[in-house]
């Protein structure tokens, strides 16, 4: 059993006492991210993560949160690759996330180098097709400009912090893990070696996050929209629209074709591919999302991250919203109350701060 510094455990210690109060997970987890930056195989840490993830309270806001860009019962798999980008934006504390960052290490994540720019920014528009439409053949044509770029330019670097950064963002962790772990290996700093330790448990345990619903194929997903409206296009139409839009305007790019797999290739690589496994048997989950499965498709009760935002707007959107999510189910609260850090000092509603605005 490896012993590790007196000082980890100290920290772990302070993670358990943080991650007991409402909204505290996030922080509490970013302490077993620094531990794994440093110490990759430390059990303990990375299992207090998820037992961290695990709070009723963190499950019921998350799930809120999303809720607010994607309906539960949509399974279509790259919503579920969304759900995990944004789940990692609303809990990670890394600091180079932010612009205007200016811890060690940070500094570069949020600029391309300017000698190959144009091309980083164009992979990133194409990885934004996959993230926003479902187009995966996106992310095929997206890596080999990356490539060419980290091989011209003069700064690799910040460049590949900039691509490493990019692919956590939209929630293709293990992309990221591999271009992170390249920079760790070329140009290792603290900080890269804790977003690299962020980005790997993501990785290893998306599958098992409590407040994402189920994994699917876009059946359930095809089966609301077919009681909801019927005639509204597919994806296969809307990306198939898009793509002859952006052949249009792409026309004449060197690089910019659609990747093509030879036969011979493909007849190889079908071989090596193992046979498909049987379907495992669902496990148990902390939420029942049997009612997904339930949903006779009619408009319903508004949740109440619904009903707060009519409040808040008052008379001038609410037909608005009442249109957009009357389809979005509410999400029972849980059963106990959250905890409270009682040396936090409490918000006070009624003297907020002035915005400035009328």
């Amino acid at each position: 059993m490896p012993t590790y510094p007196a000082y980890i455990q100290l920290m772990l210690t302070y993670a358990r006492a943080q991650g007991q109060w409402y909204c505290g997970q996030p922080d509490a987890a970013a302490l077993c991210f620094d531990i794994l930056a440093q110490f990759p195989e430390h059990d303990e840490a990375s299992a207090l993560v998820y037992e961290l993830f695990c709070d009723p309270w963190l499950i019921y806001d998350t799930r809120n949160a999303l809720q607010q860009q994607i309906d539960e019962w949509d399974d279509r798999p790259w919503q579920q690759r969304r759900r995990l980008a944004l789940s990692l934006r609303f809990i990670s504390r890394w600091e180079g996330w932010h612009d205007t960052s200016d811890a060690p290490g940070t500094e570069l994540a949020t600029f391309a180098p300017d000698d190959v720019t144009a091309m980083l920014k164009h992979g990133r528009d194409l990885l934004l097709e996959a993230y926003c439409l479902g187009d995966e053949t996106c992310t095929d044509m997206a890596w080999p400009i990356f490539v060419a770029a980290l091989r011209r330019t003069a700064e690799p670097q910040r460049a590949l912090l900039w691509v490493g950064r990019l692919y956590a963002d939209l929630g293709f962790f293990a992309d990221a893990a591999e271009v992170l772990g390249e920079l760790c290996r070329r140009f290792g700093t603290p900080a890269v070696y804790r977003l690299l330790a962020e980005v790997r448990w993501w990785r290893d345990n998306a599958h098992r996050l409590p407040w994402l619903p189920p994994a699917g194929d876009g059946t359930r997903y095809r089966r609301m929209m077919a009681l909801i409206d019927p005639n509204a296009p597919g994806d296969e139409q809307i990306v198939s629209d898009l793509r002859v839009r952006a052949a249009v305007r792409q026309a004449g790019r060197a690089g910019m074709g659609q990747p093509v797999l030879a036969p011979e290739v493909a007849q190889i690589v079908t071989a090596a591919l193992p046979e498909m496994l049987p379907t495992l048997a669902p496990t148990s989950t902390l939420v029942d999302w049997s009612f997904l499965d339930c949903d006779d498709g009619l408009p319903g009760e508004l949740p109440e991250w619904a009903r707060n935002t009519l409040h808040l707007f008052g008379e001038d959107i609410p037909d608005d919203i009442i249109r957009r999510y009357r389809w979005s189910r509410p999400i029972t609260k849980p059963a106990t109350p959250p905890r409270y850090n009682p040396t936090d000092t409490p918000h006070d509603l009624d003297n907020l701060p002035d915005d400035g605005f009328d």
